[in-house]
C-alpha cells in the first residue's frame, strides 16, 4: 500500500532540511550565517555547524533555567532581528567548550544564542556584564567513555 504525500507535508520536510539563519555570524565567524544542528537523538548537546564556513563548529545545549535563572532579556534589536511575534521567546542555548579545561566541558554565559525556531533564525546575544563566566563548569568531563576508547 502506497503511503499519500500532501503538499503541506513536503512543504514541511522541505522547510526542516532549511539551514537556520544567523544574519550576524557568530563571535570569530562573521562569515558563518547559515547552520544546521546535528543531534544524535541522544543526551542534551547537538553540535551546530556552519553550511558557510564548516570549520564553524559549535557544540550547544539549552539553557538551564534550573540552574542559571532565566536567560538574558533581548534588546529590541536583537528582537527584531529574530522576528519574534509579540509575546513569543526564543529558544535558548549556550556554547560548550570541551577544551578549555581538563576537568570541565564549560559554558559561555556571556554570549548564549536566542532562536526563533519557527522562523529558523538565531542571534548570538553578547552580554556586556564582564562578570558573567566565558568558562562556566557545565558537567565533568566524560573520564570514562575516553578511557574505553583508549
Amino acid at each position: 500500500m502506497m503511503t499519500e504525500t500532501r503538499p503541506q507535508d513536503d512543504e514541511r520536510a522541505r522547510d526542516e532540511e532549511r539551514p537556520f539563519l544567523f544574519p550576524q555570524g557568530m563571535a570569530g565567524f562573521p562569515e558563518a550565517r547559515h547552520f544546521g544542528f546535528l543531534y544524535s537523538g541522544r543526551g542534551d548537546i547537538a553540535c551546530m555547524q556552519s553550511v558557510d564556513c564548516p570549520e564553524a563548529a559549535f557544540l550547544v545545549t539549552v539553557w538551564d533555567e534550573e540552574r542559571l535563572g532565566p536567560p538574558p532579556a533581548l534588546t529590541p534589536e536583537q528582537a527584531a532581528c529574530l522576528q519574534l511575534a509579540e509575546g513569543e521567546t526564543p529558544l535558548w542555548m549556550l556554547v560548550l567548550n570541551p577544551f578549555a579545561d581538563a576537568e570541565w566541558i564549560t559554558a559561555n554565559l556571556r554570549a548564549p544564542l536566542a532562536i526563533n525556531m519557527e522562523a529558523r533564525i538565531g542571534v548570538q546575544c553578547v552580554q556586556p556584564d564582564a562578570s558573567l563566566e566565558l568558562r562556566h563548569p557545565w558537567m565533568p568531563q566524560p573520564r570514562e567513555q575516553a578511557a574505553a576508547a583508549g
